[in-house]
């Protein structure tokens, strides 16, 4: 394979990769605590085989090296929901799975049938004493800014939040969760609130997304150009060599 054919296979498939970023953040743009994604690309250089110290012998490729979330908060939107909660800081809700702590940003709520508020999933939502449960017959239900739960029968728990140095570092693990290394949780920074009756929306901006898979597309479509001319170059040499007598 000639290096044309290499290196417009890897932009390509780098192309690929970035296409498929895009539409998720296209279909995420109403799911809510979502964080847009963007591919981190990386030039690297192929030896075609002509030796190390053969300047000749090398041609520069791409590499889709791996993908970052945009962090930034996302709008509030009021539901009127009093399980509804929204985060505004850098902070996660902590919830209690089968497969281990996992974090979110996105707070639509629930009860269960045992009055413990769950996510979407059913999965519980950790309060710093545990699980987060409303007694039986309590209806008014009302979370301060701090995250402290109370009902007609007092506060009865906190909300649990957490933080990371990194939050790049958490692995999504569907549903808008996370998981992340052992160890590496600690407590919500100085100013991190809640607000109750409100969801934390997608940072994703549908027109920036829309405008980068156009560009995406017509990118892929001009390499695609590129491989059928020299593929046509090719065809064309060997039909003339063939001729000769």
């Amino acid at each position: 394979m000639e290096n044309l054919s290499y290196i417009s296979l890897s932009h390509q498939t780098a192309l690929k990769r970035q296409m498929d970023v895009v539409a998720n953040n296209i279909a995420n743009m109403s799911t809510p605590g979502f964080k847009s994604q963007s591919v981190l690309f990386e030039e690297y250089v192929q030896n075609a085989g002509h030796g190390d110290k053969d300047p000749t012998g090398k041609f520069s490729q791409v590499l889709d090296r791996a993908t970052w979330r945009n962090m930034d908060q996302g709008s509030l939107s009021m539901t009127g929901n009093p399980l509804d909660m929204a985060i505004t800081g850098d902070a996660y809700f902590a919830i209690e799975t089968e497969a281990g702590p996992r974090y979110t940003r996105a707070g639509n709520f629930s009860l269960n049938d045992r009055g413990e508020i769950v996510t979407a999933k059913g999965h519980l939502v950790e309060g710093e004493g545990g699980a987060l449960q409303i007694p039986e017959g309590d209806s008014q239900i009302k979370i301060d800014k701090q995250g402290n739960l109370s009902t007609e029968s007092g506060q009865i728990a906190k909300v649990r939040l957490v933080s990371f140095d990194n939050p790049q570092d958490l692995i999504a693990t569907g549903d808008g969760m996370f998981r992340a290394e052992p160890g590496t949780e600690q407590d919500a920074p100085e100013g991190t609130e809640i607000t109750q009756g409100a969801l934390e929306g997608s940072n994703v901006k549908s027109i920036v997304e829309m405008t980068r898979m156009i560009d995406v597309l017509r990118t892929y479509q001009q390499v695609q150009k590129m491989v059928q001319g020299d593929h046509d170059r090719q065809r064309s040499a060997i039909r003339t060599l063939s001729q000769v007598n």
